[in-house]
């Protein structure tokens, strides 16, 4: 939203009938939780005609900041909503097909830089079934990131909403943040990071009906060796802990964040190293 214009033209149609709907739960999320911002979903989406629902954590600066665009959009002027526009792009999603929401819907970046607690992550789920119940033609739930993680996760739990989701055909897959800061990686591990979360949406197309762009370039995702794949998760993870969640959260997170084959190449290696030693 580096354009006012643009970003006064989306505002302005906030009530437009792809949108209504949803914008108007955020009005509602907003009078439930006095004080606090629900960013709007910028009517570019066509939330009305989704398959797919992107997850995050929780509205940032460029969202629901003092200076930003009151709206989730892959439009504004970030890091992050620019890489989630280049992956959409990449696997071929227009936005009458997705849309965009967190795993604690009002704004707290200020007071919660780094992560949610499990408290917000709960109070977060009734506001998530209530998007899903206005979207029904959502079957796929792309959770960018360890909050948007535990989201999910708690969220399909039988304690949760797991018969519900069990109905309405829904399955959640786990990916990495598309922050600036969870692309602080080497060449060629951040191609192949980009890749990997590509990757999971053309899964979440297919279970949703879409046929996705295949990937141009079909040596991206390169075996990597063992000792390749530890130093990756090492130079990775370090920077993160000790953090606002435990270690093992952490680094379970890291690994269901990889593709299949790759996690079972690194606890090869790590068995093996284990065995050695």
């Amino acid at each position: 939203m580096a354009d006012p214009a643009f970003r006064d033209d989306q505002m302005n149609r906030i009530r437009e009938p792809q949108v209504r709907s949803i914008n108007k739960l955020c009005d509602q999320l907003m009078v439930e939780q006095p004080g606090y911002s629900v960013p709007y979903i910028a009517p570019h989406y066509g939330a009305s005609t989704a398959v797919i629902l992107a997850l995050s954590s929780n509205p940032g600066p460029q969202a629901g900041g003092a200076k930003g665009s009151g709206m989730l959009s892959r439009e504004n002027n970030d890091g992050s909503a620019a890489r989630m526009g280049d992956i959409y792009e990449s696997v071929g999603l227009t936005d009458d097909q997705i849309v965009p929401w967190n795993a604690y819907p009002w704004h707290v970046h200020e007071t919660h830089p780094n992560g949610m607690p499990n408290n917000l992550i709960n109070d977060g789920l009734d506001a998530l079934k209530r998007v899903l119940d206005l979207h029904p033609n959502i079957h796929s739930v792309v959770a960018h990131g360890g909050d948007a993680h535990r989201s999910v996760r708690r969220f399909m739990s039988r304690r949760r909403f797991g018969d519900y989701a069990d109905a309405r055909g829904l399955k959640a897959w786990n990916t990495r943040h598309t922050s600036n800061r969870a692309f602080i990686l080497r060449e060629p591990e951040k191609s192949i990071a980009l890749e990997c979360v590509c990757e999971v949406y053309r899964e979440a197309m297919r279970h949703a009906g879409l046929t996705p762009l295949a990937a141009l370039n079909a040596d991206t995702l390169v075996p990597l060796t063992g000792p390749e794949l530890r130093a990756a998760a090492r130079a990775e993870l370090l920077p993160l802990l000790p953090g606002t969640v435990d270690s093992e959260t952490r680094i379970n997170e890291y690994v269901h964040a990889q593709p299949s084959q790759r996690s079972q190449r690194l606890l090869i290696e790590l068995l093996l190293r284990d065995l050695a030693s």
